[in-house]
């Protein structure tokens, strides 16, 4: 029997209901408003090209943003929208500008929970940064207790700023927004692409569809279950001994075999989907795979560097005999 370091998302996602299923022209600069009290929710057209142009002007680096201290008029002629907070009465200044359209950036209080520091009230919020965004945020940078913090948020990545002065050397020029090894270090697991075979389904019938935004775009992928065995008129399910079975996501005219089409014996496969909140909002998909001596449990989720399936094995359990399978 082997346990990877993930089976905790197992355990935590067997705790929910499972679904069973056996069947460029240059515009002006736009000004906006300030705010010194209640907190500001702007929104934004988003653009095509998901990235930044306003932020390719100084670096193609993976970072999520960058703050440009003390910005001149030079840095601001750049941006076809620039927003303003005034957080406090200061000539000081700073510009934030994010690598993504459509990205989140959030001004909030902080906390100090005896260990670090967390964000609290938000103060500030735009919820999706249009092209040629920057934030021009007015405030001190302190020397001790920072009073604010800046988050970029894009799909699932998210980077903190505490807002406090550094040291002797101060806060001058460019820094980048970073994000940190353990926050970028990337999953382990296998990348599953699109099947090239037209007849891959032939021969299966389609027991359940399921419909879910899994890359975030806006558009909805289907997730589908085919099996050789037949649907009775009144709706229950036939089946032999042992037939083929294929788990896919169907994005587009793209087909994603979430696990590879396989001949089962005295089994089936399962799968149960759902939203992490504590991982940005990502959509998982839990692909159980059963039969009467092994059992597999497998983690898909939609890798953003390759833009197709991660697929991240959590369990496995061999020579085993099923004693009960309650559903």
């Amino acid at each position: 029997m082997k346990i990877n370091k993930n089976w905790q998302a197992f355990i935590c996602a067997c705790s929910m209901m499972s679904m069973l299923l056996i069947g460029c022209q240059t515009q002006p600069v736009e000004e906006v408003p300030n705010s010194l009290s209640t907190p500001i929710v702007t929104e934004a057209v988003s653009e095509q090209s998901i990235y930044n142009k306003a932020y390719e002007s100084y670096s193609n680096v993976t970072e999520l943003g960058l703050i440009i201290n003390a910005p001149t008029d030079e840095d601001l002629s750049h941006l076809n929208t620039l927003e303003h907070y005034e957080y406090e009465n200061t000539d000081e200044s700073m510009l934030i500008i994010p690598k993504y359209n459509g990205s989140k950036i959030t001004i909030s209080t902080v906390e100090y929970t005896g260990e670090r520091y967390i964000a609290k009230d938000v103060l500030f919020t735009q919820e999706s940064t249009p092209e040629g965004y920057g934030l021009l945020l007015k405030t001190n940078r302190p020397e001790g207790i920072p009073q604010i913090v800046i988050t970029i948020t894009y799909k699932n990545k998210s980077f903190e700023e505490l807002i406090i002065n550094n040291g002797r050397e101060g806060n001058t020029g460019v820094e980048y927004l970073k994000l940190d090894n353990e926050a970028s270090k990337k999953q382990e697991g296998d990348i599953v692409t699109p099947v090239q075979d037209a007849t891959y389904l032939n021969g299966l019938n389609r027991f359940s569809k399921y419909e879910v935004d899994m890359d975030k775009d806006g558009t909805n992928e289907t997730i589908e279950v085919y099996c050789q065995g037949n649907i009775a008129p009144d709706g229950s399910y036939l089946f032999d001994d042992g037939q083929e079975w294929a788990l896919i996501l169907r994005k587009g005219d793209s087909i994603y075999p979430l696990f590879e089409k396989s001949y089962i014996q005295l089994g089936k496969l399962e799968y149960t989907a759902y939203i992490d909140y504590d991982d940005y909002e990502r959509v998982h998909i839990i692909v159980a795979y059963k039969t009467g001596t092994n059992i597999i449990y497998y983690d898909c989720t939609f890798d953003e560097e390759s833009g197709h399936i991660l697929r991240e094995q959590l369990y496995e359990a061999n020579n085993i005999n099923i004693l009960k399978d309650w559903n």
